[in-house]
């Protein structure tokens, strides 16, 4: 009688944090940043950990344009308190400084976690903490929406290439309205699409099964989650100097 391996999960290698440190983690950075927004070097020392996370994840393109962006911010914040501006340019500078210097490193948090944890690493730490399931599947769909709708949306440029309609062709100054409706239009479509077939992959899978389901997944603390609880630690006692 033959024999039958039996499944393994990879093990994970490097960098890797608990589903439950990055979510407490985020909860941590979003109320700190609260509290600290007029502490430019602390913000800086907040903004710089998704930058840092981004770059362990493989995803420098996104990390170089968040750090970018708040580099942007901080010299609009400089030249807020140091020039006199015309009104609407200071109005986009503080629309600037409020969405990337206090939102921009939860937003980036929140990206870095949905990118770098797994369903079933997320469900499983859910079930520990014993989180009812009608908020478990929900996040649990976004988790894999967000990855989905980056290829749907690369999809559509590719077929926007193929057919010539991209900014500077003869195509996009003849009609410049087009290429919005050929990007959004898709887009929405494929939303709607994704959303339900995403929901039902989910059921499917037995997410919405009332009855306790077993699961793989290898989750568990480590050095690396002692790590970010000493600088949660070390960024409190910086904030209360």
């Amino acid at each position: 009688m033959g024999s039958y391996l039996i499944y393994q999960p990879e093990k994970r290698k490097g960098f890797w944090l608990d589903p439950r440190t990055k979510i407490i983690f985020m909860a941590f950075v979003t109320t700190l940043l609260f509290f600290v927004h007029e502490n430019i070097a602390i913000v800086s020392a907040l903004a710089a950990i998704p930058f840092l996370f981004l770059i362990i994840n493989e995803q420098k393109k996104t990390a170089f344009i968040y750090g970018g962006l708040f580099v942007l911010g901080i010299f609009s914040l400089y030249l807020k308190n140091t020039v006199a501006l015309p009104q609407i340019i200071n109005a986009v500078f503080v629309l600037l400084i409020a969405l990337v210097l206090r939102l921009f490193p939860t937003f980036m948090l929140g990206y870095y976690i949905i990118e770098s944890t797994k369903v079933s690493e997320f469900v499983a730490a859910m079930e520990i903490w014993h989180i009812p399931q009608s908020f478990v599947i929900p996040i649990a769909v976004v988790f894999r929406f967000v990855p989905t709708l980056k290829e749907e949306s690369s999809a559509i440029t590719n077929a926007m290439h193929m057919r010539e309609i991209q900014f500077g062709t003869k195509k996009f100054w003849r009609n410049p309205a087009a290429f919005l409706e050929y990007r959004v239009i898709p887009l929405m479509m494929s939303i709607v699409k994704i959303g339900d077939e995403l929901s039902a992959a989910a059921l499917t899978r037995g997410l919405g099964n009332p009855e306790k389901r077993s699961n793989i997944a290898v989750i568990g603390f480590t050095g690396y989650d002692a790590l970010i609880g000493a600088v949660s630690i070390g960024l409190v006692a910086w904030s209360l100097l």
